[in-house]
């Protein structure tokens, strides 16, 4: 018996046929299902937005329905639910990590839909007037706000660039860079998040005019990693990012293809 949904199942025999009209009406079905739900988990909704981005990309009705779903999320945002679904009578701390934040999800979309505009634009009206909510959500908003060249906004919430510097060089003698297939790369995902924030770092100190500054903290980055493989592979992600997640993937597929049957 298949433990692939059977909603999954659909989207992609209506994928693979080329039918985007039902895969589209089946994806707004699914994503309904999902807001009346008590308390969804991120899971819920993870093969419907990873659909629902790859046919926006080809099909413009799915594009502009995104962009419906999009404001509908906004909407609620600013009116105060923080998650999408119905919530728990009672909320834990651990919404905060299981459940799909609001925030979270127009992000997403904004990404699918090339619209860093729009997170910039919310962000900044969350900063006037939901100034504590901003601050939770400051990490997801600021490459938008580096796009959009908003340095000065991003500059008051990107935080220390370095703090999870100790984290990666523990994990070094803990996790191998390329792991295994079906292994989660944890290093790698530790590392890229590390130099994602240098990056956002770097963009900002340059964009407000302080390019010494912005040196020195890649310079920061890259002498205070332990093992020279991550320093030659933060000093890529730096220049490429994602090159590190596509290497990881790439190894991991050339392991399975090369694994006996």
């Amino acid at each position: 018996m298949s433990d692939i949904p059977e909603h999954v199942t659909r989207m992609n025999a209506l994928s693979e046929a080329g039918r985007h009209d039902e895969l589209l009406a089946l994806l707004r079905k699914s994503f309904d299902e999902v807001e009346q739900a008590v308390a969804p988990e991120r899971t819920d909704l993870f093969f419907t937005m990873f659909r629902w981005s790859m046919l926006a990309e080809e099909f413009a009705p799915a594009r502009k329905a995104l962009e419906q779903a999009r404001e509908g999320q906004i909407a609620r945002l600013l009116a105060g639910d923080l998650y999408v679904g119905r919530d728990r009578e009672t909320s834990t701390e651990e919404d905060w990590y299981l459940r799909i934040g609001c925030f979270s999800l127009i992000v997403q979309m904004n990404e699918t839909l090339a619209d860093a505009g729009s997170t910039h634009r919310l962000f900044a009206r969350l900063d006037a007037e939901q100034p504590g909510l901003a601050r939770r959500c400051a990490w997801q908003a600021l490459p938008a706000l580096v796009e959009e060249g908003d340095f000065m906004l991003a500059d008051r919430y990107r935080g220390d660039p370095l703090q999870g510097m100790d984290e990666v060089n523990r994990g070094v003698t803990a996790f191998p860079l390329f792991p295994p297939p079906r292994t989660a790369p944890r290093l790698a995902g530790m590392l890229s998040n590390l130099v994602k924030e240098v990056g956002i770092g770097v963009a900002v100190l340059r964009g407000l005019g302080r390019e010494q500054e912005a040196v020195s903290l890649r310079a920061a980055l890259l002498d205070g990693l332990d093992a020279e493989h991550l320093r030659e592979w933060a000093a890529r992600e730096l220049e490429e990012e994602g090159a590190l997640r596509r290497e990881v993937v790439a190894r991991q597929m050339a392991q399975e293809d090369q694994a006996p049957a």
